[in-house]
């Protein structure tokens, strides 16, 4: 019936020059439409076939969206790094409308430089985000932003890593440090870039950061101006009138204090002298003392201010004070503590430091010392930052609140606490520097990871990144001792692309465990886990070639650095890899000799044996042996009963491969159990990508058993976990299960749009079974879809009159024509 409706198209595109009515008639030309129509409709098919096959791949980004791209290298995620705009922005419209009617000089020469300058608290950098977002729509090749610090050694060569990191694609390779600069003027010299650079001390230091091309343009922060920059455009930002003030007031307290108490308004008016962030701090605290009066609020701002010496440290001292009053004894503790640091950058372990120092009856550990200082920043008294390297959460203490927090020292410490803190938190630096990167990764990374704690796998590895990096730029005089930090900080790569992987962020784990390569590539031990993170990665996109050379190359840098522990993964992995090669014999010698080195390594040994009978099990349910399959999971998972949880990770992906076997089984019912189950531990673990796997293995038991209704939600909610996750195979792969869902349940255009994504994800993973698969299952689902509805046939005369056309006369002439 299609080729019938494809041919009565055809036919009506016909030029109009063909015979007469009397030699060629009606009943002939649709028979012979009809043939001729099935003919080119097979041709079209052939060809749009073709077409998808050869049509340029799907680069999908973590937040599931399908990018064209021709090329690998030019699939790029544009970078939009600017914080949310800041809530409430009062009294800085004069401002706002002086940098607009800059940017939109017709005069103006090269990239724009717009310096706002004051001092600190004034709301500098809130301007700077709140203008950047109004005109981030004017700079589509991306949004760059970089805090600066006094107390932070990093390197112009970090800072310019930072960015280019930010703008190159995921599979493009990074520049030499040297060859850094010259990059990033390259890549801005024909792109428009917004690039924010906040609290810039020294100017010298923002050079190299400005962007080259003519349509670019830089913000700057900084307490004075920056000389040196002809042509920027200077903001001097004052503290906000008194009328501002209290309007930015009365829109964070909310109801009608403000208007109820005008007196005591004004009064807390006052004592914030315009400055915005006072005025959020006081906010911040009447809008959690709800109960409170503004009149008591003023007394308790007047009790705490008993000391003359803090009018000197800030201009606003009686908000700090109005806001001190508000914590509870033990987080004043806290903010007087960090008057005894000596940078403003904070992290949790140097809280617990001091504090385990001056109180030394009393333990906090440093999950504790984190929520102190989340506290604090609630507060407004530390800002919550994100390490730019390391993507670490860090807290920076403001230099009017370290000046503030030393003002009670004396209240709150005596002397001897003091010292004893300040001891404390240098010798906790000292050890951290002398500790070995490798033994802190296996014991804090590693063990967490194997208890199924990711969170804390991946903070913890971040802060070890963090902490290689600070290390780096010290010691960046010293080459033998760079060399051996660069080791340390491959391994710390290659520990977040494990972390990553787990996780399902696929492009990110690729791109850590090229780093640890690129950086520890000298070290066979920091080598092996690069490697054996790559082919990992490569196997699960089934690019099996480059995996196999991968995992063969790590297994002789393991061997090389005699560490047997990562050598057991490595054969891992090398026996995982035989279960798309089919290959049971490989697999069968990988396996005897990971088992044969896990009986020699004692309790790490048997900690890792059970992934080796998980890769060995896939192996034979991929060889057609699911009874065998089944017999080895059930002996892996009794391995990882420990009561110490080192298996807690471990076991769902057992139980979801259990699942998976028994549905080749035919035991639907039991599938669905084992499914479950996993899905049970994986939802304890917060394992978002685990449970997509979960889920899709309990969709499958459904849509085996004719569930329909229970097989589409499971599917749709897995395909959706993918989509957000980065694993491109893995949501191809769902995508074409929830496509067989949607068939069966008379959904088949949608079906044949998951499917049309499916084979092309194929296609550019390299997958030709998948690619078929799709391909296959996408030609059966637009067979049977209905055909449009045909239109009827006219009249031949009917038609020519409609077309202009005379018909012809009886003798066979053609009238009109």
């Amino acid at each position: 019936m299609r080729s019938v409706n494809a041919a009565h198209s055809i036919l009506f595109a016909l030029p109009l020059g063909f015979p007469s009515a009397s030699t060629l008639t009606y009943d002939f030309l649709y028979p012979a439409a009809a043939i001729v129509g099935a003919i080119v409709a097979r041709m079209l098919h052939k060809l749009i076939r073709r077409r998808r096959a050869a049509a340029p791949a799907m680069a999908v980004v973590p937040g599931g969206l399908d990018l064209p791209s021709s090329s690998p290298r030019r699939q790029r995620i544009v970078p939009a790094e600017l914080p949310p705009p800041p809530g409430l922005l009062a009294g800085r419209d004069r401002e706002m409308d002086e940098m607009c009617d800059h940017l939109a000089r017709p005069d103006r020469d090269g990239n724009a430089l717009i310096v706002i300058h004051g001092e600190p608290g004034v709301g500098k950098t809130a301007l700077a985000i709140r203008m950047a977002h109004l005109v981030s729509d004017q700079y589509p090749d991306g949004q760059l932003m970089l805090r600066f610090d006094s107390s932070d050694d990093q390197l112009t060569e970090d800072r310019l890593e930072t960015f280019v990191r930010a703008l190159r694609g995921p599979r493009e390779a990074m520049p030499e440090r040297a060859d850094l600069g010259r990059w990033y003027r390259d890549w801005t010299r024909r792109r428009r870039v917004l690039v924010i650079l906040d609290n810039v001390g020294d100017p010298e230091q923002i050079r190299p950061l400005l962007p080259s091309g003519p349509g670019c343009l830089t913000m700057v922060t900084a307490r004075g101006g920056v000389p040196g920059f002809p042509g920027h455009f200077p903001v001097a930002l004052e503290p906000l009138r008194d009328e501002a003030a209290t309007a930015l007031l009365d829109r964070l307290v909310g109801g009608d204090r403000i208007g109820a108490e005008p007196e005591e308004a004004k009064q807390i008016v006052a004592a914030a002298a315009g400055y915005p962030v006072a005025i959020q701090m006081a906010g911040a605290v009447l809008a959690v003392r709800k109960n409170w009066t503004l009149e008591i609020a003023v007394r308790r701002m007047r009790e705490m201010s008993t000391d003359p010496q803090r009018e000197k440290v800030v201009a606003f001292s009686g908000i700090l004070d109005l806001a001190f009053a508000l914590l509870t004894h033990e987080e004043r503790e806290a903010l007087v503590l960090l008057g005894l640091t000596d940078r403003r950058r904070v992290e949790r372990w140097m809280l617990a430091l001091l504090f385990n120092g001056a109180f030394p009856d009393r333990t906090m550990p440093e999950n504790v010392a984190g929520r102190f200082l989340d506290h604090l920043a609630s507060a407004r008294f530390v800002e919550r930052r994100v390490d730019d390297h390391s993507g670490l959460l860090t807290f920076r203490v403001p230099v009017y609140v370290h000046a503030y927090a030393a003002t009670h020292l004396g209240s709150y410490l005596k002397r001897p606490q003091q010292l004893r803190a300040r001891r404390g938190l240098s010798e906790g630096r000292r050890r951290r520097n002398e500790r070995n990167a490798d033994d802190f990764l296996r014991g804090t990374v590693f063990a967490v990871l194997d208890r199924g704690e990711l969170d804390a796998a991946l903070n913890s590895a971040r802060e070890s990144l963090a902490f290689c990096r600070e290390r780096a730029a010290a010691l960046s005089n010293s080459d033998s001792g760079a060399l051996a930090l660069a080791s340390e900080e491959g391994l710390t790569l290659a520990a977040l692309a494990e972390v990553n992987a787990e996780l399902g962020w696929i492009d990110e784990a690729m791109t850590y465990a090229e780093d640890a390569r690129k950086r520890g590539g000298q070290s066979p031990r920091t080598l092996s886990r690069a490697l054996r993170v790559t082919g990992s990665l490569r196997r699960r996109l089934r690019q099996l070639p480059q995996a196999e050379a991968n995992l063969l190359a790590a297994e002789r840098s393991a061997r090389n650095a005699d560490d047997r522990d990562e050598h057991i993964r490595v054969l891992s992995e090398l026996t995982a890899l035989q279960a798309p090669l089919k290959d049971l014999d490989a697999a069968t010698r990988y396996r005897d000799e990971a088992r044969r080195l896990c009986a020699a390594a004692g309790a790490s040994g048997a900690r890792l044996l059970p992934a080796v009978l998980l890769a060995y099990a896939q192996v034979l349910r991929e060889c057609g042996k699911p009874a065998e399959a089944a017999t080895t999971l059930a002996e892996a998972e009794l391995l990882t009963g420990d009561p110490d949880g080192w298996q807690r990770l471990r076991r769902p992906w057992i139980r979801l491969h259990r699942a998976l076997t028994l549905l080749d089984l035919g035991k639907y019912d039991q599938s669905r159990e084992f499914g479950s189950a996993a899905l049970e531990g994986f939802t304890t673990l917060r394992h978002r990508y685990g449970s997509g796997w979960a889920r899709l293995a309990l969709g499958r038991a459904h849509l085996a058993d004719g569930n329909l209704s229970g097989a589409a939600p499971e599917l749709e909610e897995c395909h959706g976990t993918f989509r957000r996750c980065g694993d491109r195979w893995i949501e191809a792969e769902s995508a074409t299960w929830l496509a067989v869902a949607y068939h069966r349940a008379g959904r088949g255009q949608e079906a044949v749009h998951l499917l049309s994504a499916a084979e092309q994800a194929f296609s550019k993973l390299g997958d030709e079974q998948g690619v078929r698969r799709a391909g296959r299952l996408l030609f059966e689902v637009e067979s049977s879809l209905p055909a449009p509805p045909r239109r009827p046939m006219p009249d031949v005369r009917e038609w020519l009159a409609a077309v202009g056309r005379q018909p012809t006369d009886p003798a066979g002439t053609r009238a009109g024509i």
